[in-house]
């Protein structure tokens, strides 16, 4: 059985013939992008009969398929995130999804978001001093990777003390969501510490109700299994997305010193610059539905129960969308920056990332993590100038999980002046 799709297209034929195990490949696993290109020109809605699998690499055709819910649905969250966390949101549709988003949902938007502002900004603040006076920090190891955890952890009134826990957990759950067995068996493992953990934890806070997330889930009688599932899904998702798009977004800023200077100066340019991240180098590359009928998208025909394999990352730098898409240019004239477009994919003109998703699925924390990006940002800016990679630095933006879903760069040395 052949594992290439021939094109009819007159090209190279090495840029026409797509060698579905290249997904599996070194070189892609170092950068899709060249072969997200090769997609998106010729086979936009790839049959992969090697992984029994539909990939889709435009904009319009990922627009399509998060909107259409009925026909794509949520189903292979239930092996990946349901297989480490237990039954989750993700895997829901309609009204049951409805129902567990809407517990929480509007803590993490609005005004209400606001009220947790502070915590940010404590905890930002804290990290920042621990490193400052040294002028030199591997920012991704010593705040990045910290900052979503310590925050999601004040807001849901788990012990600061048992953050080393709670990180390593989270970090094991993510790596296990995928399909190779050793990962999967160690996240299975961190998955029964934690629920261990977690059973005294609400037994004492049931007796002790308090103005934190988890105190809220409780009122709202919310049985324990299922908060166990929300508070592991908060933590995985919040910390894994948060961590990366600002480490993503640091690493791009320093290769450019004027885009550097030009944000010490200008501390606004935050959000622009946070939203070209999550068009440019989003941590989360890839989204999976599945087939709930025999469909058509884009002239192909997809049948019954067929994975699909959304690519935002490639979604996000289609040529027929954004210009100039493989540059990073915060102060683009095609990109929706004011807010992230949850319900739809333009406005003003302009034309809004998929580094969240789109439509009913949308990251529930996603204004959570700009913020966090954001005031973290200022924390750093308001006791650092010139700011710069250090020559230690060799690390680059690449796979972090063997299945190419999260990227980022894992360590980013970085060298500062005190203001």
């Amino acid at each position: 059985m052949s594992l290439t799709t021939p094109s009819t297209a007159e090209s190279n034929p090495e840029d026409t013939i797509i060698d579905a195990s290249e997904f599996d490949s070194p070189a892609f696993l170092e950068d899709p992008h060249s072969l997200y290109r090769r997609l998106r020109k010729h086979h936009p809605v790839y049959h992969d009969r090697l992984h029994n699998q539909w990939h889709v690499t435009r904009y319009w055709d990922l627009v399509e398929v998060f909107r259409d819910e009925e026909a794509f649905g949520t189903r292979p969250h239930s092996y990946e995130t349901d297989g480490v966390l237990g039954p989750t949101m993700l895997s829901l549709g309609g009204a049951e999804h409805a129902a567990q988003r809407n517990l929480v949902s509007d803590a993490l938007v609005g005004r209400k978001l606001d009220a947790f502002t502070p915590i940010v900004r404590d905890v930002a603040r804290s990290l920042v001093e621990g490193f400052a006076d040294r002028r030199e920090v591997n920012l991704t190891q010593e705040f990045t990777s910290q900052l979503p955890i310590r925050v999601i952890m004040a807001m849901l009134g788990l012990p600061m003390e048992d953050f080393v826990l709670f990180q390593r957990w989270y970090r094991q759950f993510m790596m296990g969501m995928g399909w190779a067995d050793d990962t999967r068996a160690v996240a299975l493992e961190a998955r029964a510490e934690y629920e261990e953990y977690m059973t005294p934890f609400l037994e004492v806070r049931r007796r002790n109700l308090g103005d934190d997330l988890t105190s809220r889930l409780i009122r709202e009688g919310v049985p324990d299994p299922a908060i166990k599932t929300f508070v592991s899904l908060l933590l995985s998702g919040g910390g894994e997305t948060t961590d990366k798009a600002m480490g993503n977004m640091w690493w791009n800023v320093l290769q450019e010193p004027e885009l550097v200077a030009r944000l010490e100066a200008d501390h606004s340019l935050l959000d622009a610059y946070f939203s070209e991240t999550m068009r440019h180098s989003p941590p989360v590359h890839r989204e999976d539905r599945g087939a709930t009928r025999d469909v058509e998208l884009a002239g192909v025909a997809i049948p019954y129960g067929a994975v699909v394999r959304c690519w935002l990352a490639s979604g996000n730098r289609d040529e027929a969308v954004f210009d100039d898409p493989d540059t990073f240019d915060p102060f683009r004239g095609d990109l929706y920056s004011e807010r992230d477009l949850r319900a739809g994919y333009f406005r003003d003109g302009l034309f809004g990332h998929l580094g969240f998703g789109l439509g009913r699925h949308f990251c529930i924390g996603y204004q959570l993590a700009r913020r966090e990006a954001v005031v973290g940002a200022q924390e750093l800016l308001r006791v650092m100038k010139s700011l710069r990679l250090s020559n230690e630095q060799m690390d680059v933006i690449k796979a972090r999980k063997r299945d190419g879903s999260i990227r980022s760069v894992a360590d980013l040395h970085m060298e500062f002046d005190l203001r």
